[in-house]
């Protein structure tokens, strides 16, 4: 039988094909196709690429392999243990350095709105170191060590003079840094809100619906009160006839005595009418009231001086002004919160802040402290101790830094010591400290800052969840750039692949002809025809 070399080489040909062809789909295969084909209009799942497929099952197992067993905690301490003495190093590479560098003011190195935090932040603890004081001052430990504080001061400045300190250049030093201070204060909203709480507690304390003029006005001012009315009534009859001298006001009068009159004569019979017309004209009424105006004031006048008069008068004043004493002021000024109470409080206010704040105001007042000043030159420091309490010096302290003035005058002084801090160089550092305290402080802090960042730093991880985070990144990643970090990595692979396949394929073709050409194969299909 003649051997058939053409079928050989199809059937070789033939079987390195459907090797190489099928290796190169299932490589094809891994990565494609991105999103399952659709058959008739509904989505082919199986026929979707391997690792698009299970995008989410290679996330999760890789970010459970690397969170749980690549990135452990453990892990992590141990890489940072041996970075010790490295941080150790630069610890005090950077103690140094910051201890020899001349740094600026801290306005200088914090950006605006961290230094707008800062300055409140000082100006809070300024305001609680305030507190703090006056609590301190206000110990009874500390009255006690004030007093003999102050005795052993009073005993070694007893022949001390007042006249070697005062001396005119420092008094007059005195006097501007005092005009200086009370221009601030008395310029300050916190002056001007500090009066007008004053004057609105007062208003609320004076216009209590309980409280009665009898109850807040002195005994003594109302019995000068009582005097000044009764004084007053014949100055105002007085005044009451000069009233007829204006011609508006005596028309007036004439008119309603003529309204009077007419009324008075419809109660007349006819007669009476007549005989009333004839005697009471128009001229009789300007007579009258010439005859008021003349001669009826001074008589009046001398009647309300008579004792009994006087008496009575006295008696109708004093029941008059008992009656009016005993109405509440909210009755007659309004209560507090008024519309009119409010209106003459805001005007009360703006006259004592404007009158505070008057040049001459101030000049008065340090006018007396210096008048004070020249005076006390000719005492000793001792005799001026001497007239402070011992046993109240704390005590007054402590109030005087807790009362409203004291209150104003530390704000007024806070925020400016706060400025001052964060707008002064700091400077170098080192000179506030002693040969290689830098280095010494760095080797201080470094045990425990680093016990802090080994502890710290898994907790961190642990937080941070390293698999969950793997895995959201694979699985929000995009497959074609997965397909493309693998490519570039295994592409070689991936066609030796291929290779192999045709290689393979080849090979079996090459199998099927041998086993065709030998006799053992017809024998095998003998049996089997």
């Amino acid at each position: 039988m003649e051997f058939d070399w053409l079928r050989a080489l199809v059937t070789v040909a033939f079987g390195a094909l459907a090797g190489g062809i099928t290796n190169r789909i299932a490589v094809w295969m891994i990565f494609h196709p991105y999103r399952p084909p659709k058959i008739l209009g509904r989505p082919v799942r199986w026929l979707q690429g391997a690792v698009p497929k299970n995008q989410k099952r290679l996330a999760d197992s890789v970010g459970g392999v690397v969170g749980g067993a690549l990135l452990t905690p453990e892990d992590i301490t141990s890489e940072l243990r041996q970075l010790e003495s490295a941080f150790r190093e630069r610890l005090r590479e950077l103690a140094v350095e910051l201890s020899e560098e001349e740094q600026p003011a801290l306005a200088d190195l914090l950006p605006e709105a961290a230094l707008v935090e800062v300055r409140e932040l000082l100006t809070r603890i300024l305001g609680q170191g305030r507190e703090f004081l006056a609590a301190t001052l206000d110990s009874p430990d500390f009255g006690d060590e004030s007093g003999r504080l102050l005795e052993s001061i009073r005993e070694s400045l007893s022949d001390e003079s007042l006249a070697q300190t005062l001396e005119p250049e420092r008094v007059a030093a005195i006097r501007e840094t005092m005009d200086g201070w009370l221009a601030r204060l008395v310029d300050s909203s916190a002056f001007e809100a500090t009066v007008r709480r004053h004057l609105d507690e007062a208003a609320r304390q004076l216009l209590q619906p309980h409280r009665t003029f009898e109850q807040l006005i002195p005994a003594g001012l109302v019995a000068a009160l009582e005097h000044a009315i009764k004084d007053y009534l014949p100055v105002a009859i007085e005044r009451l006839g000069r009233l007829l001298d204006d011609p508006d006001a005596r028309r007036r009068i004439e008119h309603v005595l003529g309204e009077l009159f007419d009324r008075f004569m419809q109660d007349l019979r006819f007669h009476q009418r007549v005989v009333a017309r004839l005697i009471v004209t128009e001229e009789t009424v300007t007579h009258a009231l010439d005859a008021l105006r003349e001669e009826g004031a001074d008589r009046l006048g001398g009647v309300l001086r008579e004792p009994e008069v006087q008496t009575a008068i006295a008696r109708h004043v004093n029941d008059g002004v008992v009656e009016f004493l005993r109405h509440p002021p909210s009755e007659v000024i309004g209560g507090a919160g008024d519309p009119q109470v409010e209106s003459a409080l805001d005007a009360l206010a703006e006259w004592l802040v404007k009158a505070a704040r008057d040049p001459g105001s101030r000049a008065f007042l340090l006018d007396r402290l210096e008048g004070l000043l020249e005076r006390f030159g000719e005492r000793s420091w001792a005799d001026v101790l001497r007239a402070v309490p011992a046993d109240r010096v704390a005590a007054s302290l402590a109030a005087g830094f807790r009362s409203d003035a004291g209150r104003v005058l530390f704000d007024s002084i806070a925020e400016p010591m706060a400025d001052r801090l964060l707008r002064t160089p700091i400077g170098r550092l080192g000179r506030f400290l002693r040969e290689d305290a830098a280095v010494r402080l760095a080797d201080t802090l470094a045990a425990p800052s680093w016990d802090w960042i080994v502890h710290r730093v898994p907790e961190v991880a642990e937080r941070i969840r390293i698999a969950e985070r793997i895995s959201t990144k694979i699985e929000n990643f995009s497959i074609e750039r997965i397909e493309h970090l693998v490519r570039d990595i295994s592409q070689r692979e991936f066609d030796l692949i291929v290779r192999l396949g045709y290689l393979l394929g080849a090979g079996i073709g090459t199998g099927l002809v041998i086993l065709d050409s030998l006799p053992v194969l017809e024998f095998i299909r003998g049996l089997l025809g």
